[in-house]
């Protein structure tokens, strides 16, 4: 309904109070100019949830491609884009603003090796202007790297085979909190071992995409519920590979 005069857009406040009559392109403007005016905002009071808050690393859905598959999601999810630049093409300002008015507050996340360091999770979360960003702990060079730049926040392993007692300890005081990786598609006989560090542990992040590749084999939400493996509010996902079902049992 906006129409250009003299080279310039007038403001959204000169549209109709009534939001139903706006068109695709309107309300889109709306959703960025809250998320400006929250951006720039600067009250003094950060809003945002401390890092040393254990559910700050709970009810995550780590995404990939399709971003806007996870729509279908409750709620009480909060979707971490992936920051990776192989995927970058799927994230615009128009996704970002449909995952926000969904789900209010998403984040950014990378695998923190070679291509993806840490800062593009950070320069994604600053481009968007989301709610944080997150590391990955998969091998001890991912935890070192995520570390040293500034990432409390991991999704990956804390076996012993990447974390030693000195990294292990991180968690275990709640300074590094992460969500485990639990991938039963790929070890359907996988515990899961906190290895007594609970007060930095999130909880488990399931997956249950399958590849040929990977020797993963489907595994669905409902699966892992029944196994006691998922808790819903608590648990995230590795969010490939779902079926419509699998979003609606989160």
């Amino acid at each position: 309904m906006l129409k250009k005069t003299g080279g310039s857009w007038p403001d959204i406040s000169t549209l109709p109070p009534d939001l139903d009559s706006w068109k695709a392109w309107d309300k889109l403007q709306r959703t960025l100019q809250i998320l400006k005016d929250d951006h720039d905002a600067d009250d003094g009071e950060d809003i945002r949830p401390p890092v040393t808050d254990l559910a700050s690393a709970q009810q995550r859905m780590f995404l990939a491609q399709a971003p806007l598959d996870c729509l279908s999601a409750g709620t009480h999810m909060v979707p971490v884009c992936t920051a990776d630049l192989g995927y970058r093409d799927w994230y615009t300002a128009d996704v970002i603003a449909q995952l926000r008015a969904r789900f209010g507050t998403v984040e950014s996340w990378c695998d923190c090796r070679d291509p993806t360091a840490y800062s593009e999770a950070l320069k994604m979360a600053e481009d968007f202007g989301l709610d944080g960003a997150w590391g990955q702990c998969e091998t001890t060079s991912e935890f070192d790297h995520a570390y040293a730049n500034g990432a409390r926040r991991l999704v990956g392993s804390i076996n012993a085979q990447v974390m030693d007692d000195a990294r292990l300890a991180k968690v275990a005081s709640g300074e590094v909190l992460v969500t485990v990786e639990l991938y039963r598609n790929k070890q359907p006989n996988l515990q899961p071992d906190y290895r007594n560090a609970n007060a930095g542990i999130g909880g488990n992040c399931i997956a249950c995409y399958e590849s040929a590749d990977e020797g993963a084999s489907y595994y669905p939400v409902s699966r892992y519920k029944q196994e006691g493996y998922y808790r819903s509010g608590i648990d995230s996902i590795y969010a490939v590979g779902l079926k419509p079902e699998d979003w609606k049992e989160l």
